[in-house]
């Protein structure tokens, strides 16, 4: 819990300079796009967690009018809310979170990263019961062969990261169908980008 009240604290303070940082590197448009396309639905229900300051939520209301978009971070909200007004935005941590039922799409971009395997585990099951059947889940991920922690300080502060790997994803998955678990290279790191299918 420590550490996680840390990484709160650092994306609350340093709100201001991640938002410039992520408004820098640009919405994921491409995914976004790939996302609608798997699900074939007019104004698909959305939720995304982790929605940091809004970047990608400024895509995601052109291609839908149901958007909901959740982060653990006040501050970036405030910059979200500015960013994208009159979506629906609401402050909360997705490990307690209850999630409405009728999700069509869910986006988790660079969020699940900060969550215990045994909290992905319980969101996934969570996230299972409310997606509608053909929802599809989002998500990237920090990749490692091996799931591990570590505590990372740059200039925006301290913040706690988990690393995933595929095998990790199809053991917590196991009720979702895999549609793509692909390892990228980005921002000099490995990423691990999932969709999962109900």
């Amino acid at each position: 819990m420590e550490n996680k009240n840390q990484t709160i604290e650092t994306y609350n303070r340093s709100a201001a300079g991640l938002g410039k940082k992520f408004d820098r590197i640009g919405a994921r448009v491409s995914d976004i796009e790939e996302t609608f396309a798997l699900v074939k639905k007019e104004n698909p229900n959305v939720l995304e967690h982790g929605c940091g300051n809004g970047r990608d939520a400024q895509e995601i209301v052109k291609r839908t009018n149901e958007y909901y978009g959740i982060d653990i971070s006040e501050e970036l909200l405030k910059l979200a809310k500015e960013k994208v007004p009159g979506a629906r935005f609401e402050l909360g941590d997705i490990s307690d979170f209850d999630f409405p039922e009728g999700i069509d799409i869910v986006f988790a971009f660079a969020s699940l990263i900060h969550v215990t395997k045994e909290e992905f585990r319980t969101v996934l099951k969570k996230l299972y019961y409310t997606l509608n059947k053909g929802g599809v889940i989002r998500m990237s991920l920090k990749y490692s062969p091996n799931y591990g922690e570590v505590t990372q300080g740059d200039e925006f502060g301290i913040r706690n990261y988990y690393f995933y790997s595929p095998v990790d994803i199809k053991e917590m998955a196991e009720k979702f169908e895999i549609l793509k678990s692909k390892i990228t290279e980005g921002r000099n790191e490995k990423w691990l980008e999932v969709i999962l299918r109900k």
